[in-house]
């Protein structure tokens, strides 16, 4: 058997997509209800938490159970229901090993063995040494458990009934003389006359007995060894309920001097079990009985052909290896330590397990001649229970790592791990319980950083179901750096204000550190929408009416900040977004992120801190506020849109009402009167201190935006202006007097005006109002 889990084409390699995108999926066919199992799960983990670890585990055993019952009540698909009954049989072996494992380090002391000592005490002697051994047989007491026998026939009360009327009826029909030796029937009717006189039973006798084997084979797989003793009994099969006595190796308490078993006080048991056990081999071959009847025998002895020819599932035949693999250990335990008396070796032979371990017996199945088998040994919960039984875990965690790397880095198109959502969920819980226990199956980091990393698509999982209210459970579970990493690819799409609560409540329930997750939230929504801002180069490119959904979100990430009260943080990711936002023309955009940030307490914030004076800067940083260069610069972004505001209350005023009365020109005037100052202000001063930047790339970033704006504001404010006109003349008299404000060597606004390519333009402008200006004065424009 494969350590490969889950099995997927390769595909050529190709650029790698982001997690959401590799995720995201319709709900699983095995996940009803919009992953309904997935709060269950979470519920059973978080009460457990503090608790047994064992209890989880029990739990979700429930949990599978109980899906099972509802999916056969309603008729679901079988293969819904074999996943689900799959799942809770994979718990339960997780149960059976784990509790041994886990109690392992204080196992019982070691047993005496003396010469006089019965095999049994040698035998569990052999079991507390050897902890693999130990374990098969609790591989084979879960697989008993797992198997269900089928319904047997009616039981008689009388072995043969038909055959034995038959003879009966022969005997009186011809008294005082023997049986043709030509009858179809026996002549006698006890267990081995079919065999001595090679004869055979009535027909409908034969059919009972074939389904009567086939029942008590049912039982003793299931492991229902009294019942099945109880079935024979009841149907004078005599000789079989002699077999399985024959079972029990002997003991005797008084000689041994340990007691095993509190209820028995008493010698009993087979003395020459070795003996025994061949016998059964010699009835598992015995070519004239029924199939089902050398089963039984097989199944008693641990031999493998006889009972691997009725088994017909994947369980079935794993109980059929383990058995011949755990006889053939513990009788070769005991020859080698003298404790079998066989006169003669070779006649008594027994055929050994070619298989040295369990994982043998995987690797057997994979490739069984039956195409059943086959088919079942590639479901991935069976090669999960495989890497349990084997203890290698780990190797599930990695392929289950690597698998959805792949998927996220387009390696393959798709797998079962990302196809099949059930499975994700179960090894997330199972590495949970790992954990709790301090069982991982390696000291190895890299082992480690794959159940981390199986957590944490998990989270990613849940996120994508929308399920974000159990993923602080799960990130609680994390390291820290991976923690942040999970949590802050939920808070990324969140930007509803009640979940936004409901989160930092969550947060705070599980002690997560929330202010370095915000910070990655922003940051991974910024890095996410990273491309989609290319800076423009012409004011032509400005866009000052639309809004994209990148920008929305963006501009609401800032809320998680401004919620937390992380003042700093506010004013840092706004001047970045700012800068994108400008950088690429999107003014309209940055219009509606001030909008935002002016309908929080930002700015009273603000306000009140540079009101004040004797702050410390321990209180500055506890207090999340933000340091004066990173003040300055957002109150410029601030200025710079406040003036595209008065732009835009200008072109409303002036496009409102046809009729220029006076009410509108006192209107009007207002706004010109408030929008110079500004504008002049702006343009005089708009980000001149960039050369206190430390940054490169900053500087160049922030000139790029004094040629992009200074000299749109300029021809703005010559516009409107010159549109004042009417109004008042001084209007124009401002507008050309802008002209010494372009020329100053100080301000070098017309090195932007040359830099934006907008230099004629403006000396158009002011040519058009030189014009006017010059008409209306007999000194021309020298004289005004």
């Amino acid at each position: 058997m494969s350590l490969e889990v889950f099995k997927a084409p390769a595909s050529p390699r190709r650029k790698a997509r982001s997690l959401r995108t590799s995720l995201a999926r319709p709900p699983s066919s095995f996940a009803p209800d919009n992953y309904s199992e997935l709060d269950d799960f979470a519920q059973v983990f978080e009460t457990s938490r503090s608790g047994d670890p064992l209890d989880a585990i029990r739990g979700y055993m429930r949990i599978a159970a109980n899906r099972v019952d509802k999916l056969i009540s309603r008729d679901a698909p079988q293969d819904e229901i074999e996943t689900w009954s799959l799942e809770r049989r994979t718990w339960i072996l997780i149960d059976i090993l784990y509790s041994y494992r886990s109690s392992a380090p204080a196992a019982k002391p070691r047993l005496k063995v003396h010469p006089l000592t019965s095999n049994t005490i040698a035998e569990e002697s052999f079991y507390r040494q050897t902890k693999h051994a130990r374990e098969n047989l609790l591989v084979i007491a879960w697989l008993q458990r797992t198997l269900s026998n089928p319904p047997g026939p009616e039981l008689r009360g009388v072995k043969w009934q038909v055959t034995r009327a038959e003879v009966k009826h022969k005997k009186l029909a011809a008294p005082g003389f023997a049986i043709s030796t030509s009858a179809t029937v026996v002549k006698t009717l006890d267990p081995d006359g079919p065999v001595r006189e090679n004869a055979a039973i009535h027909p409908d006798d034969a059919e009972f007995d074939r389904s009567l084997f086939r029942h008590v084979f049912g039982l003793l797989q299931s492991g229902d060894y009294e019942a099945a003793q109880q079935v024979c009994d009841q149907t004078g099969n005599y000789t079989l309920t002699a077999a399985m006595n024959g079972m029990v190796e002997y003991r005797d308490p008084v000689l041994d001097g340990v007691v095993l078993n509190p209820e028995e006080s008493v010698a009993r048991g087979t003395k020459r079990k070795a003996l025994w056990r061949r016998m059964c081999l010699q009835l598992a071959r015995a070519p004239q009985a029924d199939k089902f009847e050398r089963a039984i025998y097989g199944l008693l002895c641990g031999d493998l052909d006889s009972v691997l020819a009725v088994s017909e599932s994947w369980e079935a035949q794993l109980l059929a290896y383990v058995l011949h693999l755990a006889a053939t250990e513990i009788e070769t335990y005991l020859r080698q330590h003298d404790r079998l008396n066989l006169a003669n070796p070779d006649l008594l032979a027994f055929p050994q397990s070619q298989a040295t371990s369990i994982s043998d017996i995987l690797n057997a199945l994979s490739k069984s001649p039956s195409p059943v088998v086959r088919a079942q040994s590639d479901h991935p919960l069976r090669h999960i229970q495989g890497g349990i039984i084997n203890n290698v875990v780990a190797n599930i965690m990695r392929d289950a790592r690597r698998k959805i790397e792949n998927v996220r880095d387009e390696v393959e198109d798709s797998n079962v791990l990302m196809d099949d959502a059930y499975l994700l969920r179960f090894l997330a819980h199972l590495a949970l319980f790992l954990k709790s226990i301090g069982m991982d199956d390696s000291d190895d980091d890299e082992d480690d950083d794959d159940a981390v990393a199986v957590l944490k698509f998990y989270v990613q999982d849940l996120a994508i179901c929308d399920k974000g209210h159990l993923v602080p459970l799960y990130v609680s579970q994390l390291p820290e750096p991976d923690a942040i990493e999970a949590y802050s690819f939920l808070l990324a799409d969140i930007s509803d204000p009640t979940k936004r609560a409901e989160q930092f409540r969550l947060a705070d329930k599980f002690n997560l550190d929330i202010f370095n997750t915000l910070r990655r939230t922003i940051q991974r929504v910024f890095d996410e929408h990273e491309d989609d801002y290319p800076a423009v180069e012409s004011h032509a490119d400005l866009d000052l009416t639309h809004e994209s959904p990148a920008d929305h979100q963006l501009s609401n990430s800032l809320l998680w900040f401004v919620d937390a009260q992380m003042w700093d943080d506010v004013v840092d990711s706004a001047n970045a977004l700012y800068l994108r936002f400008l950088l690429s023309g999107k003014i309209k955009s940055a219009e509606n992120l001030r909008a935002l940030l002016a309908n929080s307490q930002l700015y009273t914030v603000l306000d009140d801190f540079e009101q004040q004076v004797d702050y410390s800067m321990a209180e500055i940083e506890d207090a999340h506020f933000p340091g004066t260069q990173s003040r300055a610069e957002f109150r410029q972004y601030d200025s710079l849109i406040v003036g595209v505001g008065l732009i835009r209350e200008w072109d409303a005023v002036h496009a409102a009402d046809k009729v220029r009365d006076r009410a509108w020109r006192l209107r009007a005037k207002d706004v010109i009167d408030r929008v110079k100052p500004a504008l002049v202000e702006l343009i005089c001063g708009w980000m001149t201190t960039s050369a206190t930047v430390e940054s490169d790339d900053k500087r160049d970033a922030i000139h790029r935006l004094r040629v992009l704006y200074v000299p749109y504001l300029l021809l703005e404010l010559h516009r409107i202006l010159q549109q004042g006109q009417p109004i008042h003349k001084t209007y124009r008299n401002d507008a050309l007097e802008l002209v010494n404000l372009v020329a100053s060597d100080e301000l070098d606004i017309y090195k932007l005006l040359v830099e934006a390519d907008r230099l004629d333009e403006y000396l158009v402008a002011v040519a058009s109002v030189s014009l006017v200006v010059g008409a209306d004065s007999q000194n021309g424009i020298w004289r005004v």
